[in-house]
């Protein structure tokens, strides 16, 4: 294998020279081309899409439904104790309801 990179090219002699530079102006050239156009269209599609989009917005403004939403109520959360009651009484009945099945089967 070649250890000369793709856009290499020999320069023997002053004709090579001038080969050179121009194929690395042109191929400069070639990107800042292909550089514009892809913002020139990035450009075109945008204003397209906001055209669109403003069109959207005088036919039906009723599409904006997030824009006049009230808040939503927030509701109160149940507290925490309650919870800590109920799983402490419903411990407590298993407990009994154990010690009452192992007594009636002992004795």
């Amino acid at each position: 294998m070649s250890n000369q990179r793709a856009d290499f090219v020999p320069t023997e002699s002053a004709a090579g020279d001038a080969v050179g530079a121009v194929a690395t102006a042109a191929v400069a050239d070639d990107s800042a081309l292909l550089a514009a156009a892809d913002r020139e269209h990035l450009e075109r599609e945008i204003a397209a899409i906001e055209r669109a989009a403003a069109a959207l917005r005088r036919a039906d403004p009723g599409l904006e439904s997030w824009a006049d939403m009230p808040a939503p109520p927030a509701h109160k959360p149940h507290p925490i104790w309650l919870l800590i009651g109920v799983l402490w009484l419903s411990s407590a009945l298993v407990t009994i309801g154990a010690i009452f099945a192992i007594s009636a089967l002992v004795g």
